[in-house]
């Protein structure tokens, strides 16, 4: 038969695995503060381009950095270089 310590360390165990497989998610909304510093003339070009568009420059800012952070994943899955692929 089980004894009281078998069946504590089965649900230990248990706990343990249900612990270990927890999955964090950062809700994709989620925002960072950050300080940047650019010349003046980006900052000229930035606020230009808000203004347009009637935005804020933080908004701006953000579009724009999303925005090259996309082009570059998207450069990087499509490289034109071949790749060499080596294992060790």
């Amino acid at each position: 038969t089980m004894t009281n310590y078998d069946m504590d360390e089965i649900e230990r165990e248990r706990d343990r695995n249900a612990f270990a497989s927890a999955k964090v998610t950062i809700p994709e909304d989620s925002e960072a503060v950050v300080t940047v510093e650019l010349p003046d003339k980006v900052i000229l070009k930035l606020a230009l381009q808000a203004h347009e568009r009637d935005i804020t420059l933080n908004k701006m800012c953000g579009i724009v950095l999303k925005s090259s952070l996309k082009d570059l994943e998207y450069r990087y899955e499509h490289q034109s270089k071949p790749q060499v692929l080596k294992e060790y």
